[in-house]
């Protein structure tokens, strides 16, 4: 798999906005200057799941944040308003159209606002596909291991950097998810990719190439061949059937069946992290 850099795009004439949110992005972050909606519109077709558009609502043309969002609803994005209009009908508006967040200019724009801010939409795609993907039956410790796993994923990581993550090693983590009911650490890493692959084939506006390019894959055909192994379809089946929901189906019943057959072996319950 290839690393994935998480691009933030900005879509806003303020050079000290610029400069702030500069200051406050990660090693593998990369701050886009966009200088208007269809090169943003361009840009986020080839994007990860994990980018995050700062954007100014009002940019001409207007209506076009609305326009974006419907094109690409899993997009991470966060308006930028004046204080007149940080409040009301205009948030409500704003969030109903799909936005992340809200930053208040004058009042949330300074580097340790932002970086809350950029933190705290940082993880929403992982977190969201987490919400949306696992029955309610699955236990927070599993969660809590599924969390660093789609993390590690979105960042491109693989095996070693899930163990990295979690401070032990590949071994430990193996074990961790024999007895958390969940796939081994390969193959649950491949689920979770796949899953934000298909988060994105629901997005009208990217195409299969983009998708695969955007997920860390070598090539379409790679993908391609990933939907095959996992739910036997390709990924246009999948998308005229619901990617998403075809995937998050196939993992759930993927975790039934661990479970089921922990249940068989009779293996009784006990501390897992150890």
């Amino acid at each position: 798999m290839q690393t994935v850099i998480r691009p933030v795009f900005l879509l806003h004439d303020d050079a000290g906005l610029k400069s702030r949110l500069c200051g406050v992005l990660g090693d593998a972050e990369e701050l886009v200057r966009v200088p208007d909606w269809d090169v943003l519109r361009a840009s986020l077709r080839r994007a990860p799941a994990t980018a995050i558009s700062v954007v100014d609502p009002r940019h001409e043309p207007a209506g076009e944040l609305r326009v974006l969002l419907q094109e690409f609803p899993s997009a991470t994005v966060l308006a930028v308003v004046s204080p007149a209009l940080g409040q009301g009908e205009t948030l409500r508006e704003l969030f109903a159209w799909g936005v992340a967040d809200v930053i208040v200019r004058g009042r949330e724009d300074t580097s340790s606002a932002l970086a809350r801010r950029v933190d705290g939409v940082r993880a929403r795609t992982v977190h969201r596909l987490l919400e949306r993907a696992l029955p309610r039956t699955v236990p927070s410790r599993s969660r809590a291991l599924l969390a660093a796993a789609a993390e590690t994923v979105a960042a491109g990581g693989l095996a070693a950097e899930l163990a990295a993550a979690l401070g032990v090693n590949e071994r430990t983590v193996l074990r961790w998810c024999e007895r958390a009911d969940l796939p081994p650490p390969r193959r649950l890493l491949a689920w979770l990719r796949l899953l934000l692959a298909a988060e994105m084939l629901d997005d009208p506006g990217r195409t299969v190439g983009s998708i695969a390019e955007a997920s860390g894959y070598a090539s379409a055909v790679s993908l391609k061949a990933a939907f095959r192994q996992f739910v036997g379809m390709t990924p246009r089946d999948a998308r005229d059937r619901g990617a998403f929901d075809t995937l998050a189906a196939g993992f759930a019943g993927e975790l039934f069946r661990l479970r089921e057959a922990a249940r068989e072996q009779g293996r009784p319950e006990k501390t897992w992290l150890n």
